[in-house]
């Protein structure tokens, strides 16, 4: 009878073990795939399982720890089971965000908030508006689109430009209007136009693909630059571009650039210099052909046209880019569970808070109206910038506290569907394997790029004066130097 209870007992055991063993080779399987451990601590990992499955084994052979044993075996499957959850879990957040993703250009159909029009059945009759010259091949699209769905052919009547297409708006000679998202945003910059963005009620929204096209490179801009000039440099060292959108939702949307902030990071030295460059920075890029733009409508023509727009005022190739939407902003400083903001002066933003002076502790909303605020400041958009990069250093130090593992699912999924990067997977790991390596803690410097505001002409909205920065010549130089100090610095 004993006999009998110890092979039913055996029976039972074997199972266990297999189910041990296999939830092992998966978790080793995911480390090793991802490469996000150093070896020293993935050869340990390994060992130590290797170690707990012979322990159960041993404790197996005698009646008295077998059971302990085959609950402790339970309770390392689980446990490993969990790990391996996590960790394809990161894998699947780090393969959507890295890959290629087509743009989108959203163009919507526009009335006045008053009319009486609910769908775009309601409005295939009327005399729909469209700017002439600009943004002309996705407007066709999604003008293509609607008489496809609705079966029937637009009124559409051109306009010279977006002044007058809303100038017949407001005065009732024009019921609706066709354009793109992102021109709306320009138009409501302008004085006298700001009625946009209360008075006009959006019908429908066209999504129309852009594929992503790479733009010339400054002249005399190298990725191997800054090793050639100093071959000591750490050449793990990088310069990430930082782009902050101003929509909210989807990240695949073309839009104007509201955030833009260059990050040189050396790994080896633990140093991260943040440089803001304000987005109404007076700059050209490859679209403009020469003509002047704010940096912030570069990102109307897609992230490569911002990265060239920086890339050519600093000389200095960017070798990768993060873009991010207010969407994503709030969610993951949601799941960090806020995070520390530290102001130099009281102010308050109506209807979200007033942050005093020293740290405040923010919620995503509240650190997205921390970080857009500018009209409480004399310094107005300079100030804006030192807060953005405020809150990007607040983001930082809670990642690198518990705080990321305590809320992890919530951070990955705030992360996906608002992020997209073109760092490639081997360099994310390569950086948080380091950071398992060395768990030093980063230094964090920054800079905002100075200058003088006019009024002037842009490229994406010529014929109309804007308020501009013209760029500080010695600013942008004191910007490249502290690039190269960053890049130069030894552990």
């Amino acid at each position: 009878m004993q006999k009998n209870r110890k092979g039913r007992y055996r029976f039972l055991t074997i199972p266990i073990f297999l189910l041990y063993i296999a939830a092992s080779c998966l978790l080793n399987g995911k480390i090793f795939r991802m490469g996000i451990l150093p070896d020293k601590y993935a050869g340990i990992a390994v060992g130590i399982q290797i170690f707990l499955a012979l322990l159960f084994l041993l404790l197996q052979m005698r009646k008295t720890t077998a059971i302990f044993a085959s609950i402790l075996a339970l309770l390392l499957t689980a446990a490993l089971g969990t790990g391996t959850v996590y960790l394809e879990r990161t894998w699947q957040v780090m393969e959507h965000i890295t890959a290629a993703q087509t743009e989108e250009a959203l163009v919507s159909v526009y009335v006045k908030k008053d009319s009486v029009a609910e769908s775009l059945k309601d409005v295939v009759d009327y005399k729909m508006g469209i700017v002439k010259e600009l943004d002309a091949e996705n407007t066709r699209k999604a003008a293509d689109s609607i008489e496809e769905e609705q079966g029937t052919e637009l009124a559409l009547t051109e306009f010279d430009n977006m002044l007058v297409m809303a100038d017949a708006l407001a005065e009732g000679n024009l019921r609706s209007m066709l354009l793109n998202d992102a021109y709306l945003d320009v138009l409501g910059e302008i004085p006298g136009y700001e009625w946009v963005k209360e008075d006009l009620r959006k019908l429908a929204t066209i999504k129309t693909a852009v594929q992503k096209t790479a733009e010339a490179p400054a002249e005399g801009n190298q990725q191997t630059e800054k090793q050639d000039q100093d071959p000591q440099a750490d050449t793990d060292a990088f310069l990430l571009y930082i782009s902050g959108i101003d929509t909210y939702g989807g990240i695949t949307a073309r839009s104007r650039s509201d955030v833009n902030i260059l990050a040189a990071v050396n790994p080896a030295a633990k140093e991260v210099f943040l440089l803001s460059t304000p987005r109404d920075y007076y700059v050209e890029y490859s679209v403009t052909g020469g003509a002047k733009d704010k940096l912030t409508h570069a990102g109307i023509y897609g992230v490569e046209a911002s990265m060239d727009a920086l890339e050519r005022l600093y000389g200095r190739s960017i070798d990768y880019y993060v873009r991010m939407n207010f969407t994503g902003f709030m969610d993951i400083i949601d799941a960090l569970g806020g995070v520390d903001v530290y102001s130099d002066r009281e102010f308050t933003v109506p209807g979200v808070k007033t942050y005093t002076q020293g740290y405040n502790h923010v919620n995503g909303k509240e650190a997205l109206a921390f970080a857009r605020e500018r009209y409480s400041f004399a310094e107005g958009d300079y100030h804006r910038a030192e807060d953005q990069m405020e809150v990007i250093r607040a983001v930082i130090d809670k990642c690198a506290s518990s705080a990321l593992l305590s809320n992890y699912d919530s951070v990955m999924a705030g992360i996906e569907g608002s992020f997209e990067t073109s760092m490639p997977q081997e360099k994310i790991a390569e950086l948080i394997r380091g950071q398992i390596e060395d768990t030093a803690k980063w230094t964090v410097t920054s800079y905002t790029a100075l200058g003088t505001g006019k009024m002037a002409e842009t490229y994406s909205m010529p014929g109309q004066a804007l308020s501009v920065i013209e760029p500080d010549r010695s600013s942008v130089e004191e910007a490249k130097k502290r690039i190269e100090e960053t890049f130069n610095k030894t552990n």
